[in-house]
């Protein structure tokens, strides 16, 4: 999102999870994004167009919090 404008205007949409999104977390370049559909994906916000690196599959569970700390991924 662009917060700077009134209202804020989307800039992008991330569209590789089937399910919904419950969260969210930033560290440096990386955007890791939890999901519904028990997976998490790693993304590449370096450039102006976000990129997919990897999709973290093997969850038993649906995946409602992440944190990093370090170079670990919680």
């Amino acid at each position: 999102w662009d917060v700077t404008q009134s209202p804020p205007v989307s800039l992008h949409t991330l569209t590789n999870h089937t399910g919904v999104v419950y969260a969210l977390t930033v560290a440096g370049d990386r955007l890791y994004s939890g999901s519904r559909d028990k997976t998490i994906c790693v993304w590449d916000i370096s450039q102006s167009l976000p990129v997919l690196l990897h999709t973290l599959t093997g969850h038993t569970g649906y995946v409602y919090a992440l944190a990093v700390a370090g170079d670990r991924l919680y």
